[in-house]
Formats: C-alpha cells, sequence, structure tokens
C-alpha cells in the first residue's frame, strides 16, 4: 500500500477526526473507506451511461415532445 496526503481545511479534518473517532476508526481508513465508495458509485454511473447509450443507439428511446405529452397526460388524469 502507498501513502498519498491531501489537504484539508479545518472544518473537514474536524469531521473527519470526529466520524473516526466515532467508528473507532483511523483517518486513513476513513478516507480510504470514503473513495472505496465514491469509485463504486462512479463506476455505476459509468455502466449506466453505457446501458443508456446502447438503447439509444438500438433505437430505444422516446422523443422529448412525446414523453412531454405522456407526462401531461398523467398529470390531468391524476388531478381528475
Amino acid at each position: 500500500m502507498r501513502n498519498i496526503s491531501i489537504r484539508l481545511d479545518d472544518k473537514t479534518r474536524e469531521k473527519l477526526d470526529a466520524l473516526a473517532q466515532s467508528q473507532d476508526r483511523s483517518r486513513s481508513w476513513v478516507v480510504n473507506d470514503a473513495i472505496q465508495a465514491y469509485f463504486e458509485h462512479q463506476d455505476w454511473i459509468v455502466e449506466a451511461i453505457k446501458v443508456g447509450i446502447a438503447d439509444a443507439d438500438a433505437g430505444n428511446f422516446i422523443e422529448h415532445e412525446d414523453l412531454m405529452a405522456q407526462l401531461k397526460a398523467r398529470n390531468l388524469a391524476a388531478r381528475k
């Protein structure tokens, strides 16, 4: 494992310290956990975008005007 350093403002460092203490973990553990969660979230986003692009390329989409008309009709029906 390699070390890196980051700069944090005082408020962020205080929050980091409080979180680490509340979990009985080190700052490094909390930062590493946060980074891993960020990567997992970004991986999910990238995959969702790829699926969306593939769907659009396959013609599986609805035109904006058609979608807006459907939403308007649903909204009107819900008000009745």
